[in-house]
C-alpha cells in the first residue's frame, strides 16, 4: 500500500527543531534510561518502560523505511481517530522482520527478511489508555517493559550494511563480557532526519540483553 508522500504535513513546531537540528542537536524527548556499564562506543543501558507506534511493511530496507516512516509521521502529526497532534521523539526504531536469523551468528548467514518494522516511541505523557488511536489499522500500539539493552553508536548515513556490521560488532563484544547474554532482536536506532550533517548523524545498535547467571 504506497503513501503519497505529499500528504505528510509537518507542524511548523517541528520544523524549527529541525533547524539546530542540521548540526545533530537534539532538542526532541528520548527514553529515560541509566547507563550501567560502558566501553568505547557500547553502552549497557536499563530502560524505563515507554510506549510505541510501530508498522510493518514489507520491501527493501529503503523503501519500507520511507513508507513506514511516513504513515507513523502522519499518526503523530494529527490524522489519528482523536485528532490529537504529537511532539516528535527520537530515536526512531527498526528492526528485520518475517524470517529468522539466529542472534548467535555474528555474521548473520541465513534467510533474507523481507520487511521492516519501524517503531515511533510515544512522549512519556502517553499511556496505551490515553495514546491517540490510529487511523491506519496497520498501526498498533505496545508499551515496552523495563529492561536491559546492549548498545552500539555510530555515525553517518544509516543502512542495512552498517546495521549488520555493527550488529556484528555488538554480538561480538558481548560473546567476550560474560555478564550479559543477548535476549531480544537486533533494533536499530536513529536519532536523526534527513537534513542532519551525516558526520553529526547519531545511529545506535540495540539488543535487549540478560545478566548471565
Amino acid at each position: 500500500m504506497a503513501h503519497d508522500q505529499s500528504i505528510l504535513t509537518i507542524p511548523l513546531s517541528e520544523k524549527l527543531k529541525s533547524i539546530p537540528g542540521i548540526f545533530g542537536i537534539r532538542l526532541v524527548e528520548e527514553p529515560l534510561y541509566e547507563v550501567l556499564q560502558t566501553s568505547g562506543e557500547k553502552e549497557i543501558r536499563r530502560y524505563h518502560p515507554f510506549i510505541t507506534a510501530s508498522i510493518t511493511v514489507n520491501g527493501s530496507f529503503k523503501e519500507a523505511s520511507k513508507e513506514a516512516f511516513f504513515c507513523l509521521a502522519n499518526y503523530i502529526f494529527g490524522k489519528n481517530k482523536d485528532k490529537k497532534l504529537l511532539k516528535m521523539t527520537a530515536p526512531v526504531l527498526q528492526e528485520e522482520t518475517n524470517d529468522y536469523i539466529p542472534m548467535t551468528s555474528p555474521v548473520f548467514q541465513g534467510p533474507a527478511h523481507n520487511g521492516w518494522t519501524m517503531s515511533f516511541v510515544l512522549p512519556m505523557e502517553y499511556s496505551l489508555a490515553t495514546a491517540p488511536t490510529p487511523k491506519d489499522k496497520r498501526i498498533h500500539l505496545s508499551k515496552t517493559h523495563e529492561r536491559l539493552v546492549a548498545t552500539l553508536q555510530y555515525s553517518g548515513i544509516n543502512d542495512q550494511n552498517k546495521i549488520r556490521k555493527y550488529s556484528a560488532e555488538l554480538i561480538q563484544w558481548l560473546s567476550r563480557n560474560y555478564t550479559y547474554t543477548p535476549l531480544g532482536e537486533i533494533q536499530s536506532a536513529q536519532y536523526d532526519g534527513p537534513t542532519t550533517i551525516p558526520f553529526f548523524r547519531k545511529n545506535e545498535i540495540h539488543l535487549e540483553v540478560t545478566k548471565a547467571r
